[in-house]
C-alpha cells in the first residue's frame, strides 16, 4: 500500500490524506473511523477563510463533509493535490 500524496489535520484531529485514486478522512480516537472517498467521487473542493480555514469536500451522492480550522497552507495543498490527482487521470473534461 503507498505513501498519501499529502496530508494534513482539522480541528479534533481530524486528518485528511489524499492519495492516488482516493482522500480518506481519518476521525476518532486514534484514527479508528476511516473514511474513502474515490477521486471520481468527489464533486468539488471548496476553501473558505484565512486564519481558521474550512476545507469543504462534496460528493457526487450529496454528502458534504467539512474539516474546520485547519491552517490556510494545508487546505490549499489538500485542494491543489486533489485537483492535480484529478487531471492526472483525465476527469476533467
Amino acid at each position: 500500500m503507498e505513501g498519501p500524496i499529502t496530508q494534513a489535520t482539522g480541528h479534533n484531529n481530524t486528518i485528511i490524506a489524499v492519495y492516488g485514486n482516493r482522500i480518506d478522512i481519518k476521525t476518532g480516537w486514534q484514527s479508528q473511523n476511516i473514511e474513502s472517498i474515490g477521486l471520481r467521487d468527489v464533486a468539488a473542493i471548496g476553501v473558505k477563510g484565512l486564519v481558521n480555514v474550512t476545507l469543504t469536500i462534496e460528493t457526487n451522492k450529496g454528502r458534504v463533509y467539512q474539516l474546520n480550522r485547519m491552517a490556510l497552507p494545508d487546505a490549499r495543498r489538500i485542494k491543489n493535490t486533489f485537483e492535480r490527482q484529478k487531471q492526472r487521470a483525465g476527469l476533467y473534461e
